[in-house]
């Protein structure tokens, strides 16, 4: 049942944003289910919900290079949101799966690929901004489910922490510029009953080489600091070109390097880094 939650929402989305509407109220609008979004789509963070695919070359101690290759399903709609000359607020509501998977060259030369694990998110924010700031609340739910595949290649020693069970809520500030933002925030997982360490930092930032035309090149950063990982840094940074529509982009493709924790699974590789490239594609909304 859970495969098919997605694949329903996306084209529910879809059908209701041809239906968007604007509600005029004196000096401000009040708007259902905008084209746009007041806080951009943080493309480079792991869990952002959004669709994006990438393959990558891993390294890990222990053991040899690998190709680890991301497929994240999902996206994040504005459903309400009212702009003002000075103050403007949105509500959002994402849902997103991140599958990962693995091939692996065995001692006999040949290769194994499969499904290592696949994780779903559901979350809703509230971002209010004045002039060039931003302030992000946001809530989501993530649970990890290991993949058929590597429950059967590692059936005699598998252990399920459910460690990416949680519940969180963050804090983030935004400030945009002419060219890109920075952005940083905190968070606290608020679930009750929970199997690992509850504080976290986020920063990071994008800057574009030039005035957003049909394309134009970027590079970015996002950090994590979890106190999970006992506050080691993980890192993502990025080089890439946009295709933009109307000034916004429409898919992006980059070159990026990852050091730190893998961001998805119960499954422990100890500290990684990998190399390769991603893309992603903003086809909903801005």
């Amino acid at each position: 049942m859970r495969k098919f939650i997605l694949p329903v929402l996306f084209l529910l989305n879809c059908g209701l944003s041809s239906g968007a509407i604007s509600l005029p109220e004196g000096d401000s609008t009040l708007s259902f289910l905008p084209e746009k979004r007041i806080y951009p789509s943080v493309f480079l963070d792991p869990l952002e919900c959004q669709m994006m695919g990438g393959s990558y070359l891993l390294n890990r101690k222990g053991s040899s290079q690998s190709l680890y290759s991301t497929v994240n399903m999902g996206f994040t709609r504005p459903v309400l949101a009212k702009h003002r000359e000075k103050l403007s607020w949105e509500l959002n509501f994402g849902v997103a799966m991140f599958s990962q998977f693995d091939l692996i060259k065995k001692s006999d030369n040949s290769y194994l690929a499969g499904l290592l694990n696949t994780d779903f998110k559901i979350s809703a924010d509230y971002a209010v901004s004045k002039k060039d700031n931003i302030l992000r609340l946001r809530i989501f739910h993530i649970s990890s489910h290991l993949g058929d595949d590597y429950m059967q290649r590692h059936a005699d020693t598998l252990v399920n922490d459910k460690s990416v069970n949680y519940e969180q809520a963050d804090l983030t500030y935004m400030r945009k510029f002419r060219h890109g933002y920075i952005y940083a925030g905190a968070g606290m997982i608020y679930t009750k009953y929970v199997f690992r360490e509850r504080f976290s930092i986020q920063a990071g930032g994008l800057m574009n080489f030039r005035e957003t035309g049909s394309v134009n090149f970027f590079t970015g950063a996002d950090v994590k600091l979890l106190e999970e990982n006992s506050f080691s840094p993980d890192i993502r940074t990025a080089f890439g070109i946009n295709f933009n529509r109307k000034t916004v982009p429409l898919m992006r493709i980059w070159a990026e390097y990852y050091s730190g924790r893998l961001p998805y699974s119960t499954i422990d590789y100890g500290r990684v880094n990998w190399f390769g490239l991603a893309m992603t594609f903003n086809i909903l909304c801005s």
